[in-house]
């Protein structure tokens, strides 16, 4: 008889989880037999820990846009998972939480379930077979609909409990039907009147507005607009664009921060995940918001905005027939100026050395000029994620992961695992400072290891590992926070042979420490099949942009000194 576990599993994968990632425990064991039943059934993936399981779950959200699920057993279990699940919910990534229940006494038992509640869109104790498709079904469609976590807790006897008739044995596989928001006529048209008034105009694609980048061109092309995008939203728009600035945010381009600083009108597409503070002065700027949901919109509600509020790509559809073509370039010419000046310096920087240990910028800067086909590039939070801002130029079918508004340390290897399962076809990097590589990375190998004769026959996985022996973007801010750039490492990482402990789990492995032979080892590397580590001795005496006092605006390409915010004035070219 097919009990509860098994129709659940066969519902995951309907709705698109067709891997959970999870640990095991007692009272969740009928729902991994269930996973582990048959080509029916969801496949489950054992992680090392309960929150690297969450956050491979996050990155298979947010890598095909799809339900990510994953699994944990009552008490330590659901306590470990709720890290990654706070990775989801910042970052809006639908994933569904399956938690065991604990059977302990009353008033210990809901312990967890108050955890979960605090980090979820949904949270639901099942307390009966006969509910647990109505559960399930409203879970998954709030976690999709709400882009958030749903979480589920589940006793043992009701995952082991027969499947009964009715919704769930008949009707709990199919998939939720997602509503599509149309924006209102009224705002779109008057959206339409404020672009074509506009002479500068600034387009930021976020998170929610990456289904419309192909739209978010071509309103670019028609009103001459310089385009940047969010952190999260990093590979919805090709770096080739001469116009595209790069990453909008606080530690991000310094070409899109002169974008955003500049432009007279700003037109955002689903930047739920802006910062808040790059947004200009509200006297100055006029700002355009076009939004899935009206909470989703990042500006202040006091703030005076043109805001539509519907899906983004039927809301562009509906604004591009109404805008007029812009017959000046002045504005335009002045960002591809700059954005040309950007990443000319970028090639400059990233092709100095001092002494003998390799340049971080070079790395990512020779990683980039050799990224396969629809490459999936990861990067962690340290001083790796300003490399892959400032060096790494994506193109047209790439992908690109990050926790972004947490910013978790050690995310990269979760997301890189969870990338390789739910894109085999893709090669998959991720970048990864040796302090987060310590705080979990080096655990999750032993996953790469459990999968490695599966894995041996696909593109490249590779971990690369910048090895400074610091946690160098915390030494950085510190001595930015000073005003002194001589302060001495401050965040030691223990000393480790990265490659020789992937050798040691059975993993190839490479190591780099001379400058120049940092391109003819990613040319090699990106040539294997499988799973591969490659370490890189860096020098952690190179500091990030953001800490190095440079400053640059639209109209003057070069750098120039860092002044006081009250004298900052803006450079403008005649015409």
């Amino acid at each position: 008889m097919v009990n509860v576990s098994e129709v659940v599993a066969a519902g995951l994968r309907a709705r698109g989880a067709d891997r959970v990632y999870g640990v095991p425990g007692l009272e969740i064991d009928p729902l991994l037999s269930a996973l582990r039943g048959g080509a029916e059934a969801a496949e489950f993936v054992q992680a090392r820990g309960a929150e690297s399981a969450a956050l491979m779950a996050c990155a298979h959200a947010k890598l095909t846009g799809r339900l990510g699920c994953c699994v944990a057993p009552p008490g330590a279990g659901a306590l470990r998972l709720l890290a990654g699940l706070y990775d989801a919910a910042t970052d809006r990534a639908p994933v569904l939480a399956v938690v065991g229940e604990d059977p302990a006494p009353r008033g210990r038992g809901g312990r967890g379930l108050r955890h979960l509640a605090e980090v979820s869109v949904f949270c639901e104790q099942v307390s009966g077979p006969e509910l647990m498709g109505d559960a399930l079904n409203r879970a998954v469609r709030a976690a999709l609909t709400d882009r958030g976590v749903a979480s589920l807790v589940v006793s043992r006897r009701v995952l082991a409990a027969p499947a009964p008739t009715g919704p769930l044995g008949e009707g709990g596989t199919r998939p939720v039907p997602l509503p599509v928001r149309q924006p209102g006529e009224g705002d779109v048209h008057r959206a339409a009147e404020a672009l074509n008034a506009a002479g500068e105009v600034a387009v930021v694609v976020g998170n929610a507005g990456r289904a419309a980048s192909g739209q978010a061109v071509g309103v670019a092309q028609l009103l001459g607009a310089g385009v940047a995008t969010t952190a999260l939203a990093r590979d919805a728009l090709p770096d080739d664009l001469p116009y595209q600035t790069g990453v909008a945010g606080r530690l991000g381009s310094e070409a899109a921060a002169a974008l955003l600083r500049e432009c007279d009108t700003l037109l955002l597409l689903g930047a739920e995940d802006l910062d808040r503070a790059l947004l200009p002065d509200p006297g100055r700027c006029r700002v355009v918001t076009v939004d899935p949901e009206p909470t989703d919109c990042p500006l202040d509600r006091g703030r005076a905005a043109i805001r539509v509020t519907g899906d983004v790509t039927a809301a562009l559809d509906a604004l591009i027939p109404q805008l007029r073509r812009a017959t000046g370039r002045t504005w335009r010419t002045q960002v591809e100026k700059a954005v040309q000046a950007w990443r000319a310096e970028g090639r400059t920087k990233a092709n100095r050395y001092f002494g003998t240990s390799v340049n971080p910028r070079s790395v990512v800067a020779e990683l980039s000029e050799r990224l396969p086909d629809r490459a999936v590039v990861v990067t962690d939070s340290g001083t790796s994620l300003d490399w892959w801002t400032r060096h790494l130029r994506i193109r047209n079918g790439m992908r690109s992961l990050l926790s972004g508004h947490l910013g978790t340390p050690g995310a990269a290897v979760p997301y890189a695992v969870a990338a390789r399962f739910a894109a085999p076809d893709r090669p998959v990097i991720a970048l990864v400072g040796d302090g987060a590589f310590q705080s979990g990375g080096l655990n999750e190998l032993i996953t790469v290891r459990r999968h490695s004769e599966w894995l041996a026959g696909l593109p490249p996985l590779v971990f690369c590992v910048f090895n400074n022996g610091d946690l160098n973007r915390l030494t950085w801010r510190r001595r930015a926070a000073a005003g002194d750039p001589l302060i001495p490492l401050s965040a030691e990482v223990p000393a480790m042979p990265y490659a020789e402990w992937a050798r040691l789990a059975g993993l190839p492995a490479v190591r780099c420490d001379r400058p120049r032979h940092v391109a003819s080892v990613w040319a090699d590397v990106l040539t294997l099949r499988g799973p591969v580590l490659l370490e890189f001795v860096v020098d952690g005496e190179n500091p990030p942009d953001w800490a190095a006092g440079t400053a640059r605006t639209i109209s003057a390409s070069d750098p120039v000194e860092p002044l006081p915010a009250s004298s900052v004035k803006p450079l403008r070219l005649p015409g």
